[in-house]
């Protein structure tokens, strides 16, 4: 029983350092680019890269570091292999880039940056000082029937919103791909034309029933492409980044569309 309630009190921390993650990344998105947008790969507001990283560093480090200057290096250094490692391994399991730090100072590979680095540093000096104290005393209090009751439910929740996240970028997937052999087909057989002749047959697929069904299933049903494209600007599919973009550009235009209709 101890083990199980041990398990369930992760389980609740890494949650609660997930919302309060994705918290954190809303607000600053809202703040930098004065605009709304939720955060994250899931359907709930989460953003479990920062649960797994603040339960790491507490495996690693709570109660077992006392000099807060090397607590800071070791937090740093946990969490930028830790963010570097997600970012690898997106890149070459689903050849996908969901960050692109190439435009700050002191970054590797577009992946980590200084600025970060030093950002994790001070969180996980604050979270195993200061906050997960208290969270320990807090979580000890309740009840094994409620803990556990609680931690199935939210379990639960968990699991439906993965598995309708990961079912939707399934078929979002089927969809981009035979858009993009529609377009490859197209190139192959006229990849000597000029400049000119490419741009129109650009819009002769745009205009496609292909695009059009695709434009219409990703603006209303709340694609998750689209939502990942809204949260994280720099999202690519290489392997798709054709119709990717060739859809995003003609969702905007739908958009433009409905704003001049709406002034009207």
């Amino acid at each position: 029983m101890e083990l199980l309630r041990t398990v369930a009190e992760y389980f609740l921390w890494f949650l609660l350092y997930s919302v309060c993650g994705w918290i954190m990344e809303t607000t600053l998105y809202a703040v930098r680019k004065k605009q709304a947008v939720k955060r994250g790969f899931l359907f709930g507001p989460l953003c479990p890269i920062y649960g797994v990283g603040m339960i790491l560093c507490m495996l690693l480090f709570y109660q077992r570091i006392e000099n807060i200057f090397l607590l800071f290096l070791a937090g740093a250094f946990v969490c930028t292999v830790l963010e570097y490692v997600t970012h690898f391994v997106l890149e070459k399991l689903f050849h996908s880039t969901w960050w692109d730090y190439s435009g700050k100072k002191f970054n590797i590979r577009g992946r980590v940056c200084l600025q970060n680095t030093l950002l994790f540093g001070v969180g996980v000096v604050l979270i195993v000082r200061v906050f997960q104290p208290f969270l320990i005393l807090w979580t000890a209090k309740i009840p094994n029937t409620v803990l556990y009751a609680v931690s199935f439910v939210l379990y639960t929740v968990l699991i439906i919103d993965l598995t309708t996240t990961i079912a939707g970028l399934k078929n979002t997937v089927e969809v981009l791909k035979r858009l993009q052999t529609d377009i490859n087909e197209h190139l192959q057989k006229n990849i000597d034309e000029t400049d000119a002749y490419m741009t129109e047959l650009s819009e002769r697929i745009k205009a496609s029933a292909l695009v059009s069904e695709a434009v219409e299933r990703f603006r209303h049903g709340n694609s998750p492409l689209v939502r990942l494209h809204n949260a994280y600007p720099h999202f690519k599919l290489e392997r798709y980044k054709d119709a990717v973009q060739l859809l995003f550009d003609k969702i905007d235009e739908k958009k433009d569309e409905h704003k001049k209709d709406a002034q009207k």
